[in-house]
């Protein structure tokens, strides 16, 4: 799977014009999107440069549940859990024992986690749509190119088997592609109220990007707040 999908790289170098588009592709995509209530899977991840040489390799468990939830967690090589709530973005790297939150602000809507949590349902005005068929496999492969220039990649590639969403890859700006693969998938399964809430530990460091203000165009943007962990879950 993860071999097709590198081989489907082609396709995002080239002119949309050259591929096979059909009007029904966002549309089509939309719809496998907006059945996936929930999803968990767990995932296995590797990272290539633009020739193709491997530069890294993870593997975790996914949890995804529109709109704007999801847990991404490494278990292998590191440890690090990756969690929106729906408005924070929580990012808790275990070995350096550091927590790091942000808000979920709009830059999301232009992110690849904006599609899987199906937060985004103007596809056919953001993105240009190509499908292609991969007979072999028995698997549709759908290239998404943002419209926006502001985008924080330069293509996308989903691929699904009938109604399952198996793989994906992401190619930023420098070539750089990141390719995962699903296995395990459950779909709208009933996940806990509280699954995507996320209380950090006692005694790590929090560096809290929430409250950044800018006082006057002239002043540089203060830097992150550093809180302790304790007081934050005491309010939690």
């Amino acid at each position: 799977m993860i071999k097709n999908l590198i081989k489907t790289i082609s396709i995002g170098v080239v002119s949309l014009a050259s591929v096979n588009i059909f009007a029904g592709a966002a549309e089509e995509l939309q719809s496998k999107l907006s059945k996936i209530e929930s999803m968990q899977a767990s995932f296995s991840q590797v990272v290539i440069d633009e020739l193709g040489t491997e530069l890294d390799s993870s593997k975790g468990s996914f949890q995804i549940q529109p709109p704007k939830k999801f847990k991404w967690t490494v278990s292998e090589p590191y440890e690090q859990e990756i969690i929106s709530d729906g408005m924070n973005l929580w990012q808790f790297d275990k070995d350096i024992e550091q927590i790091n939150v942000s808000n979920l602000d709009e830059s999301f809507d232009n992110s690849p986690a904006a599609l899987l949590s199906n937060a985004g349902d103007t596809l056919v005005n953001d993105y240009l749509i190509a499908q292609v068929q991969d007979d072999a496999e028995g698997s549709v492969i759908y290239h998404l190119r943002p419209k926006s220039e502001e985008s924080l990649f330069e293509s996308m590639l989903m691929e699904f088997k009938g109604d399952h969403f198996v793989a994906f890859q992401v190619k930023d700006n420098l070539g750089q592609a990141t390719i995962v693969e699903f296995s395990e998938q459950k779909y709208n399964q009933e996940l806990p109220e509280d699954f995507f809430k996320f209380i950090p530990p006692v005694g790590i460091d929090l560096i809290d990007s929430r409250n950044t203000i800018i006082e006057s165009e002239a002043d540089i943007t203060q830097p992150p707040q550093i809180i302790d962990t304790e007081a934050v879950k005491a309010i939690n």
